[in-house]
């Protein structure tokens, strides 16, 4: 999970150069899951229950139930993503569609959404400061077609494509579970 936090945090402060050393690395995206991914995910479901430190009237089935839905809702937006990534990246490409690379990137961005709600769960914020981090997860994305090697002329496409189907599975996951609990 170290590797993965590493290069989150690399992608956080300078996406270009973090997507050239993802790039460079060439880790398998099993490992990348296995190690990183996942892990995060169980602490981002873990950290719900930090918000009862600050919160009042908290109940521990509520809590449970949201913990669960914000796990399930990072965990299954990676299969979403690379799903849509699968469907419809081809024809925006340079070259030929790599597999692993759309999974690498789907996994970056949907942990980077979880390390941002992590934090945001273990601070008490106000919902007004999540509102523009999903805007810099969006120039991560864009700083990625390099990664993916996107056409030139097909990068607006590309970054429409990555939003609906990487950046807003998750939150729309998460908003239709809590709906139905």
């Amino acid at each position: 999970m170290k590797h993965f936090l590493k290069n989150l945090l690399q992608l956080v402060l300078s996406p270009a150069n973090g997507w050239e050393d993802i790039a460079a690395e060439d880790v398998r995206p099993e490992q990348i899951d296995a190690k990183g991914f996942y892990p995060l995910t169980f602490v981002t479901a873990l950290s719900v229950f930090v918000s009862a430190l600050y919160s009042r009237h908290v109940e521990v089935f509520g809590l449970c139930l949201q913990a669960l839905v914000t796990g399930l809702s990072y965990f299954l937006s990676y299969f979403v993503g690379t799903f849509a990534l699968s469907l419809f990246v081809e024809p925006l490409l340079n070259g030929r569609y790599d597999e692993e690379r759309c999974k690498t990137y789907t996994l970056y961005i949907v942990g980077m959404l979880a390390a941002i709600k992590t934090v945001v769960n273990c601070l008490p914020v106000s919902y007004v400061m999540l509102f523009f981090l999903p805007f810099y997860v969006a120039l991560v994305e864009w700083k990625g077609v390099r990664y993916l090697d996107i056409k030139e002329s097909r990068v607006g496409i590309f970054m429409i494509l990555a939003i609906f189907g990487i950046l807003v599975p998750p939150f729309l996951i998460d908003f239709l579970f809590s709906q139905i609990i």
